[in-house]
Parts: C-alpha cells; structure tokens; sequence
C-alpha cells in the first residue's frame, strides 16, 4: 500500500493492485527483483540520489504477490512517534496525505498499536520506506522491534546516504540484506537490453557511466543513435548533464564546489585529505550532500571514513580542474600522495607519482608502501609500470626492483622481471651510484629475499649483512620518513641471516624489528614476534618462546595471519611446546597450518623438522620418515641442494635410528650433515653410543673444541654424556647428570633426555627422578639396542675388511697381523653375530647396522 505524494491510491493484493503512474521508459531488472523477493526480515537500499532506488522498488512491487504498504519519509515523520502515527494510517488504509498534521499519540502507544495490527493480519506484508535516511536512531530501533516480531512481515528501506539502519546494533534486531549502490547500478547486460546495443557499446557504457540508472534512463530516451560507436560520446554527454543538473539542484556554494573540483585530484579521500585539499575545514557536509546526489560515497557503513568519487563525477570535475587550476595541480598531487600513504594505499600515491610522470616521486612512494605494494598491489603495479621503458627504469633502480619482483611472479615475463632486478641490483652495488643509502637498503633487502627463495641462503646470508651494516651505519633521521617499512625490511633481512648460517645476528634483528613495530603501534610487530618465538622454541629456550607466544596469543591478530606464510614460525613454538610438555594431540594440531604451504613456502625444511619432531615423540617414526621424504619430493630440486640435506640431516638421523637402523643413521650423518659443527659431533657421539663405544662417545664430547650453538644442544650433549660415563665410570657421571638436571629445569626441557636408547635412558632417568622437577619423559623415543653385537674397536676393524672380499692371507698382511691371530679374531666376530662363515657375518653386520654407511 502506498500513499504516493498524498493523491495515488494504495498497492492492493495481487489481483487488486493498483499501482502509481510509471514512466514508459522504466526498465527491468530481474537481477534488483530478485534481490527484494530474497525474503530477508530487512532489505536496505542504499543509493545516491537517482541511482534507481525507487524505480527499482515500483518495479518489483508490481511483480510481488505479497501486500505491500509504502511510506516516503518525510522531515516530519522524522521522529519515532511521527512515523508509528503515519505507518498506522496507512496500514488501516485511511490514506491520508504523508506527514499531514495529525497529532501523534504516545509514542509506545503508537509502536503497541501497530505491532497489534501486524499481529491481527496475517497475510504476508512488506513495508516499503522511501527516503527513510531522515529517521532518527529511536524511530528506527522502534520500527525495527516491532517488525521483528510477526514472521509474516518484512521491511524494505531505500536510504540515500548512511543513516540508523546502518547500525551495527539493528543485525541484532532483524537480520539485514543490503543492496548496495554496485548492486544498484546497471550491468553490461541490462544496459544492452536497455539501449539495445551490442556487447562491446554496452562496455564503452558502462565504463563512462558507471552503470548509474538516472544517466542510462538518460541515454535510453535520447533515443538510438544511427552509428553504435558514438553512443559513448552520448552517454559521456549525458552524464555531464546529469551531474550539473545536480550541482544546480543543490547547495554547493561557489567555494563548496571549488573544494570539489580540488578534491577530483585523486579518486579516494578521507577526511583530512579532503580538508588540506580544499582548504575548507567544513567540505565533510559537503561531501554528506555530494554522496547523496550521487557525486561518490562514504566507504564505511556508519560514519565517515574514505570517500570515493565516482568515475563519471571525477571525470567532469577534473575538466574543470584542468581548465580552472592548472597551477595548483602539481601541489594538489603531492599533498594526495601523502594522504594516500598516510591511509596506508600506496598504490594510489604510485598512480598518482607516474601521472606526474615523476619516476624519482614513485621511489618515493615505494619506499613508503614496499611491502602493502608487494603483498597486495602486484598485478596493478605490472599494469601501471610495464610500459616504461628500459632506459627510463634505469634512471631510478628502486622502480625498476618493484616492477621486476612483481613480473617474477608471472612465468610469461620471468626475464624481463629478472632483467630489471639485475639492473637495480648492479645499480646499488655500483660505486659511484647516486642512490642513497636507503634506497640500497630496500634493493638489497629484496636482493637477500630473492636468493634465499631460490634456494641460495648463503649468497642471502651475504647480501643481508651488507645492508645490515648500511642500516647500522645510516642515521635514524635518513630514514625516519620510511619508519614504517623498517620492521618489514628488518625482519626479511633477519631471515635471510637466519638461513644464511648467521643465526645470533638474526634473533637481535629480529628483536629490534619487534622493538621498531611497536613503538609505531603498528601490527608490523606479528612477523617478527612470530619468528622469534619459533626459532627460541626450536633452540630450546622455552621460557624466552612462551613470552612470545603469549604476546600472540594475546593479541586481536588476523586469522589468516596466523595460519599463514609470517605464521609458521608462531605454529612452530606452538608445536614445539605442546611436544615438551608431552601434548601431541595438540602439536599435530598446530602443524596442520602448514598444509596449505608445504608446496611453496620458504620454510618447509623448517616445516619438515617440526612435523618429523611429533612424528618422532610419538612413537611414529616410520610413518614420519615417509612424510618427511614424501615433503622432500614435492619439494623436487630443492631437497637436493647442500642447505636443504643439511637442514634436514638430524631429522633424518633421528627417525632412523627410532627405526633402529644405525646403518642408514650413520650413512646421512657422513654424507649431510655439515663439517666442523657441534651438531654433527653430538650426532657422532650419539651414535658411538649405540655402537657400544662409550668411551669413544665421553672422548667426543670432552675433547672437542666445538661449543654447542643453542640450549637444546646443550641439554642433548649433557644427556649423552651422562649416558657414556654411566658405561664408563657410573661416579664420574654424576657431576654431568646434575649439570643436565639443572638445564632442563632452567630451559623447560624433557625431550633431550628422550633422545638416548631405551637402556641409557632408564639410568640416566633414575639418577634425575628423586630431584623432581623438571616433569620427566614417561620413555624414550628410541629403541633398545642391547640386543645389538657388540664388537671390539679391533674386531669392528677386521669386519671393515672382511667387506673388501679380499682373500684372508691378503687381509692379514694388510692388518699386520698373522693368519692365526686373523682366525682367531673372525671366530670371535662369527660368535657374537651368530654367523657360520664370511657371508653369513656380513649379512648379519648389516642387518644390526655394523657396517661402514
């Protein structure tokens, strides 16, 4: 039912509809019909003046077959008894012209009495609001409490601007659909439906209109134009038209629409930028009045945030623009740029440096937004910056870097996106290069971020502590303009010294990246706490990794975060304490993030160790050992690189000894891992301890030069090396199982004693039990190997040779011993391995893994 200006009569039942006069020239649109019809307890409109609101919901009300009432909202039926009075009259039909000058009742009177009405009549109602942004908040919540009660009933509100209904409170009242002004606008296909043009006219159309109803009604009743092609040039004329109609229609003063004009400098503004553009601290109303006459709109539902200019309405303001201020265009620009990476969209400063064709600008602008261009704007910046050609690129190689990291990632244009980036890198690596320290600062950070992700951590590591030493040696105030971006550049380069085999130096970046983010108040800080909270967890420092766990945990962090590339770190120590306190239900939990990434991300030997780790607490190791090959062979090319067979040798090692396969265990010891580090030599002694050569295990690790690079080898070290000397001198071992004690106690550790075989374990366990705290393993992670041969330093010798296949004389020469002592030495090795002859021995041998790997 709708009184319409007071004069038409009401919608009636189908059947009994008698709708006001349309113009011929009202077009269809199934699609908005659709949207209506979908049942939603409140459908809100929301649409600049002429963008089809009303003509949309005369169209569908045509075709409902619900009974449908209609209010326009006038100033006088702002207030919340106004609009229960009027809404009353027009449900029980009496018709009376909208906001005439009855006197209001009470207002829970009046809510009560149209909430009884609803209630009486049962047929499916739809109560249409027109113009409703005038409502004020209290008549909004009452109508939508009163609706929300019948089940019947629903509400359809056309809104020219935000208004109440945009509440967050009213979701908890009605649940809400929205019909925004995209959804409003005209579709390629409805306009070539409507101007019956064919496909490519319909997409000139909508690109100059933006799909705006009142200006495709325009063009459709100027009638065909004779050749298709010109009927852009039409709709570009029409939309002139339209929107200096509108500024007549309006209140825009002459210095209301100069700010205007000064605005249409760049696309989006928010409310300071708005202010320093027009020099008017008051232009906020005027862009209230411009969203409602369809000029752009607010971004955020409630309240003011960005405002966006509408294509067609910066086109014709930018004319004006062009030919009213030429001189004030360029300080205009720079004032937009600093507001676009002040409200964090460099790409739009970007656009903005390379409308000005000023590639030394965009540098500046690069480094302002590096990582939101890179992690969000990529496709854009190829599309903006493809074009330009070589010799303007190498001009300014920080522009060049951006554009070549961004093709890297089409396989298309690989080579020229490595072409650009050897350019920007020969360009700061140059002597007499005019960059300036920061701009070398972000290509060499790239550079490093580059290398490591091909698979090059050393040649990164290399790279990240030249610019280290560059960020060290610059002042704070060199850079203080990109502040912003330090904790980003400082985290990527403390990776790839993290990779790079330069792990001290990482962690202290990474610190300072943490330090730099948060005194930004920024969240720049995730990445860096995440990483830090990760690698303490991986070396053992468990206390140091719950503080960093706590700070996420305890922050409001994105999801997607969280499980994503800067969160692996962060699912790591989470992992890593849960095995430590014996929680492995909750560790594989944890690793399940990976999943997503094991394809792609840079870390996944790091993902690999973490998942072998539960795998391998777990009483899992054959089923872990296959996933950590089966990882290592989506990898491909890359499982086979130096760092990788390194990185993943202890894991490796480990699994298989929990398999009991010393063999295969000593054979990636000899082949991966890496030379002249203390955790190859812990390896060495941990495997002399299973072959039985305890003293050979003490000898390791007494006698060594090497230092142990993270608590977890410590402890692991202490645990060995109790275990040798309990074989060797059970009361010379009690001075290093105390020592041990006191670093899982201090660390939070229990896995490191985990790590011995079934018999060292229980012993060294015993001598721990009675001092209580830290909790102890409930068993070891590896096997019993006392079923294991047991040979001598000088039989294991002889069996060596014996693999030679050598005659026996010769083999006696070559040991320097006499034929009679060689027989009497194989007889010995033939009785502890249960072996009949030569065969025999060596098949055994290999079976308890006594051969050379």
């Amino acid at each position: 039912m709708r009184t319409w200006g007071g004069t038409m009569p009401a919608f009636g039942a189908q059947g009994d509809k008698r709708l006001p006069r349309v113009s011929a020239h009202v077009i269809g649109r199934p699609r908005v019909n659709a949207a209506l019809d979908d049942g939603a307890p409140l459908t809100l409109l929301r649409g600049a003046a002429g963008s089809g609101k009303t003509t949309a919901l005369v169209g569908w009300a045509f075709t409902s077959a619900d009974r449908v009432v209609w209010l326009t909202v006038t100033p006088a039926l702002a207030t919340s008894a106004a609009l229960a009075a009027a809404l009353l009259r027009v449900l029980s039909g009496a018709g009376e012209a909208v906001g005439s000058p009855h006197p209001a009742p009470d207002v829970g009177e009046g809510w009560s009495a149209v909430a009884q009405y609803l209630c009486d009549h049962e047929e499916p109602l739809v109560v249409v609001l027109d113009d409703a942004a005038a409502l004020d908040r209290d008549a909004v919540f009452d109508l939508c409490r009163t609706v929300a009660v019948p089940a019947h009933v629903r509400l359809i509100v056309a809104t020219n601007r935000p208004s109440p209904f945009d509440s967050d409170g009213i979701a908890l009242v009605l649940d809400t659909a929205l019909i925004s002004p995209e959804d409003l606008a005209f579709d390629t296909d409805e306009i070539r439906r409507a101007l019956d043009v064919d496909e490519d006219t319909a997409v000139a159309v909508r690109e100059t209109t933006g799909g705006f109803a009142a200006v495709i009604r325009a063009v459709a009743l100027r009638g065909r134009v004779p050749d298709d092609t010109a009927i852009a040039e039409v709709a570009t004329a029409a939309v002139d038209d339209y929107l200096r109609s509108r500024m007549e229609e309006g209140t825009f003063g002459a210095g209301v629409l100069e700010g205007l004009i000064r605005i249409s400098i760049t696309d989006t503004v928010d409310l300071p930028l708005a202010q320093a553009l027009s020099s008017d601290p008051d232009i906020g109303a005027a862009l209230d009045e411009a969203e409602a006459f369809g000029f752009g709109r607010w971004s955020t539902e409630s309240g003011r945030g960005t405002f966006m200019i509408a294509a067609p309405a910066r086109a014709l303001l930018r004319r004006d623009l062009l030919e009213r201020f030429p001189a004030e265009i360029r300080l205009l620009r720079r004032l937009a740029i600093e507001g676009a990476l002040r409200r964090d969209d460099p790409f739009e400063g970007l656009r903005l440096a390379m409308e000005e064709d000023d590639l030394h600008l965009a540098a500046h602008v690069i480094m302002s937004g590096w990582s939101h261009l890179l992690d969000h704007d990529g496709r854009r910046v190829v599309a903006l910056l493809g074009d330009l050609p070589l010799a303007r690129l190498k001009q300014e190689p920080l522009v060049a870097m951006l554009l070549g990291i961004c093709l890297n990632a089409n396989r298309l244009r690989r080579v020229r996106g490595l072409q650009l980036l050897r350019m920007a890198i020969s360009a700061a690596n140059a002597r007499r290069s005019a960059l300036s320290p920061t701009e070398r600062l972000f290509i060499w950070t790239a550079e490093s971020a580059a290398l490591r992700v091909v698979g090059m951590p050393e040649r990164a590591g290399q790279v990240a502590a030249r610019a280290l030493a560059v960020y060290t040696e610059t002042s704070e105030s060199q850079w203080q303009q990109y502040a912003i971006e330090m904790p980003l550049l400082c985290t990527h380069l403390g990776i790839s010294l993290y990779y790079g085999g330069r792990r001290e130096q990482a962690v202290r970046l990474f610190d300072e990246a943490a330090a730099l983010a948060s005194s930004q108040g920024t969240g720049n800080a995730f990445h860096a706490v995440s990483l830090l909270s990760g690698i303490h967890a991986l070396n053992g420092d468990l206390p140091e990794a719950r503080h960093y766990v706590e700070i996420i945990r305890d922050g409001s962090w994105d999801p997607a975060l969280l499980d994503g590339y800067r969160g692996t770190f962060y699912r790591v120590a989470e992992a890593i304490l849960a095995v430590e306190e014996g929680d492995l239900a909750t560790a594989k939990q944890h690793v399940r993030a990976f999943e997503p990434h094991r394809a792609t991300s840079e870390h996944w030997t790091t993902m690999a160790t973490v998942e072998a780790w539960i795998a391998l607490h777990d009483g899992e190791a054959a089923g872990g050992l296959e996933r950590l090959e089966s990882f290592a062979r989506m990898r491909g090319r890359e499982a086979g690189s130096t760092s990788a067979r390194q990185a993943l040798s202890r894991p490796r090692i480990l699994l298989h000894l929990a398999l009991g396969d010393v063999r295969a265990a000593r054979g990636i010891k000899q082949r991966d891992a890496g030379t002249d580090r203390f955790g190859t030599l812990l390896e060495r002694a941990r495997i002399a301890l299973i072959d039985g050569r305890a003293p050979d295990a003490v000898r390791l690790l007494a006698a060594t030069r090497l230092e142990p690079t993270t608590s977890r080898e410590r402890a692991e070290a202490a645990a060995v090396h109790s275990a040798a000397l309990h074989r060797v001198s059970p009361a010379a071992a009690q001075a290093v199982t105390e020592a041990l004690h006191a670093q899982l106690a201090d660390r939070g550790l229990r896995t490191p004693l985990a790590l011995l075989g079934a018999e060292d374990f229980a012993a060294v366990r015993a001598d721990l039990a009675p001092v209580g705290d830290p909790p102890l393993p409930i068993r070891s992670a590896l096997p019993s190997f006392a079923a294991r041969p047991k040979l001598s330093s000088r039989e294991q010798v002889v069996l060596h040779a014996l693999t030679t296949g050598a005659p026996l004389p010769e083999i006696a020469a070559e040991l320097r011993v006499s034929p009679n002592t060689l027989k009497t030495q194989l007889r010995s090795i033939y009785r502890k391995l249960d072996a009949a002859n030569r065969t025999e021995a060596l098949e055994q041998a290999a079976r308890h893994g006594l051969l050379p790997g």
